[in-house]
């Protein structure tokens, strides 16, 4: 009999955040990840108290063992002027939103540096996780800094990045990885091919260290190996294929750590058929 595996998708909050968890329910998943706020605004409205208690319940009936934040879409902890000043704001605003639903981590794209040099772009996203932290307060909330497929000048498309991110950090010991397949295979590291997947996971824990991965997120990706194009794609549709997953998902060292599908959802059958294929490739 197979292992049971945490996995599952990203849901929508739509309605409400406790119908994240029906979601997760109706999908039989026992992982899921979440907005906490409108992706693409700076600023919503407090939670209401019932809507924490209801989420809180709900969650506890529902059987899902954990629940991963990704943080919106416009901040970007490595800009400048009043937009680092927003997203400094915004994402001390999400980890004391993740502390209400007690949601411990947070995925975050550390951010771009906007044509002021990387080894800038890392000391300034750096800084901007301990500005963050220091303005949330104390609390057990963490945040999982997500390796990037390296488009434009966004910071994280190296191992090394999110390594010099953490020790440059105050805040190191609330700072773990998250690993998206689309995006690393972008980057430049071959996660298609046994012998390269396994180079890339040995690379891994020689920089980060694989204690540090707390979750996965599986996209297949359109564009070529090194491309630095971030674009999902289904999984087993796209280049890293069937035979790349079936080397990760079967990997003894990652069967602890929770998978999340970001596969783009063209109907509502879209997840489904994911999940479908992910469980199948496990051994």
């Amino acid at each position: 009999m197979k292992e049971v595996r945490q996995i599952g998708v990203h849901v929508s909050i739509s309605g409400g955040m406790y119908r994240a968890i029906e979601r997760g329910m109706e999908l039989g998943i026992n992982t899921l990840q979440i907005f906490l706020k409108n992706s693409n605004q700076w600023e919503a409205k407090p939670y209401a108290g019932e809507d924490i208690e209801k989420f809180r319940s709900l969650r506890k009936e529902s059987g899902i063992k954990s629940i991963f934040a990704h943080a919106g879409y416009l901040i970007n902890l490595g800009g400048s002027g009043d937009m680092l000043i927003k997203s400094v704001k915004a994402l001390a605003d999400e980890i004391n939103r993740a502390a209400l639903l007690d949601i411990g981590y947070i995925v975050i794209h550390p951010g771009s540096h906007l044509g002021a040099g990387e080894d800038a772009g890392i000391k300034k996203i750096a800084d901007s996780i301990d500005r963050a932290f220091g303005i949330s307060g104390k609390g057990e909330v963490r945040l999982l800094l997500e390796t990037t497929a390296g488009q434009g000048s966004s910071i994280g498309y190296m191992f090394e990045h999110l390594m010099k991110i953490i020790e440059l950090s105050e805040n190191r010991e609330r700072l773990d990885v998250c690993l998206d397949t689309c995006h690393v295979f972008a980057a430049g590291y071959d996660i298609a091919h046994e012998k390269e997947y396994g180079e890339t996971i040995k690379e891994f824990d020689s920089i980060l260290g694989l204690k540090r991965l707390k979750v996965i997120h599986l996209n297949d990706s359109k564009k070529v190996h090194g491309s630095r194009v971030d674009r999902h794609e289904h999984i087993g549709m796209g280049m890293i294929g069937s035979g790349g997953f079936r080397l990760l998902l079967n990997d003894p060292r990652l069967k602890e750590v929770p998978l999340i599908l970001e596969t783009p959802k063209i109907d509502d059958t879209s997840d489904i058929k994911n999940l479908s294929k992910v469980r199948k490739l496990i051994i």
